[in-house]
């Protein structure tokens, strides 16, 4: 990492053009903005507004954690702690972005977040007894508890947002994880309706069918039945969403986050089954298995080139990056499956100099120059130690580059350059047993082992 001559006042506009480069969304871009006009207001308060990354010191944040408690509005409100914390979460941002950048500065865990240990100890989740008392509670024997039950299973087995939940059509379920199915297609059964939408409403008294189900609707549902089973608090679909990982948090499963190996080469493939991955703690809260799963959507984005808008092929539902990205951090999170990061050291190769060479066989057939050129090389290294390979082999969903097979280890699929995430998620959610190889640069591969 290198010291920066510019002031971090200067930064702050680069740094909020990055967060739209990454894919974040605009209102995240919004409240990036409005978070740290705050910050800069204290820095130039404070005669500060020539600070440098690097001279930045805990000193510093904590005295603008005092400023954020002592601040109060035009009406003498005081901030929140909560809201506070929303300030000093947009400063840990442009910290990691600094990281991102190679520019010298305090690492974001050197800002430590408020914890207000009132509002922490009322923080709702369901344990696993609550989890199923909830799913038992829908009525079996008409349609609309059938529904519901459906609506239920869907948000606990796939973390979907409520807009998501409603925008589901009945040609989508193999965005659904199988848990969820049988009790979605017991549900369809009783349709007997030309209505897409998976979820539809139906008339209190009788039953009969109405349009697509809205998200207030189902807002309502899920809070129905957190008070027939008498839960002791209220509970909302966002919370529900999250009731199944907060639950295994709960029982100590291993979270585990990727691990950046670099290496100078990759002498044999069978190497790459056996870099092992470093479990973390437990989080305490939720709270913190958040923070784990947006570290990972920031390094899924940083690492992984994903396929230009005009070539997507993506269902109408999952036409955000960001849906997507956060489905696959989830796997990783959740120790589904592992990722890890090969660098070769300067002036190294990762593929034996065959970069170098110019007289390789022309195997592909699609794809630009580059492309072509890495899909030569990785043909060659591995032809080289007498694997099986295939061009273009069938996957659960689409195909990939390159697969790589041999009897002694998992099926190897190799995706070069560019790629679509909606692919990638899919076959990780629905394949075992197999590596997926992602190559962004002649110098880097991403692997993800599923």
């Amino acid at each position: 990492m290198g010291k920066s001559s510019k002031p971090i006042i200067d930064h702050i506009p680069l740094f909020l053009d990055y967060c739209r480069q990454v894919g974040l969304s605009n209102k995240t871009h919004e409240n990036y903005k409005h978070y740290l006009n705050k910050f800069i207001f204290w820095l130039k308060k404070e005669n500060k507004d020539t600070l440098l990354p690097h001279q930045l010191t805990s000193e510093d944040a904590q005295a603008y954690k005092v400023y954020l408690s002592q601040y109060k509005d035009q009406k003498g409100r005081p901030l929140k702690k909560l809201t506070q914390n929303y300030y000093l979460i947009a400063l840990r941002a442009l910290l990691g972005y600094f990281e991102t950048k190679g520019v010298l500065s305090p690492p974001p865990a050197k800002v430590k977040l408020l914890w207000d240990f009132k509002r922490e100890k009322t923080t709702n989740f369901l344990n696993p007894v609550q989890i199923k008392a909830l799913l038992l509670a829908p009525n079996l024997k008409t349609q609309k508890g059938l529904r519901d039950r459906a609506i239920l299973e869907t948000i606990i087995a796939t973390g979907f947002k409520v807009r998501q939940i409603t925008n589901l059509n009945k040609d989508q379920l193999f965005l659904i994880p199988g848990e969820a199915l049988s009790p979605i297609k017991e549900y369809l059964q009783t349709r007997k309706d030309k209505n897409n939408a998976l979820f539809i409403n139906y008339n209190a008294k009788k039953e009969s069918i109405g349009g697509r189900l809205i998200a207030r609707s189902i807002e309502r549902i899920v809070n129905y039945y957190g008070r027939k089973i008498n839960l002791p608090f209220f509970i909302t679909p966002e919370i529900l969403r999250w009731a199944r990982a907060q639950a295994l948090a709960n029982e100590i499963i291993k979270i585990q986050k990727p691990q950046k190996h670099k290496v100078s080469k990759i002498k044999n493939y069978v190497l790459i089954n056996d870099f092992p991955t470093i479990p973390s703690k437990v989080p305490s809260t939720w709270n913190a298995v958040e923070n784990i799963i947006d570290n990972e959507i920031l390094w899924l984005k940083n690492n992984i080139p994903v396929l230009p808008e005009s070539y997507k092929e993506n269902p109408p539902f999952l036409k955000y990056d960001e849906v997507i990205l956060r489905k696959i951090a989830i796997l990783i999170v959740s120790g589904r499956i592992t990722a890890v990061e090969f660098v070769a050291e300067k002036n190294k190769d990762l593929w034996d100099n065959h970069t170098e060479k110019s007289d390789l066989k022309k195997v592909s057939w699609h794809g630009q120059e580059w492309h072509k050129k890495m899909m030569d090389v990785i043909h060659e290294y591995f032809r080289l130690r007498n694997y099986k390979i295939i061009q273009e082999p069938v996957l659960n969903y689409g195909r990939a580059d390159l697969g790589v097979f041999s009897k002694s280890n998992n099926p190897l699929y190799i995706e070069v350059g560019t790629v679509s995430l909606f692919k990638l998620w899919y076959n990780l959610a629905t394949m075992k047993n197999v590596v997926f190889l992602i190559i962004p640069t002649e110098n880097q591969i991403i692997q993800l082992n599923a």
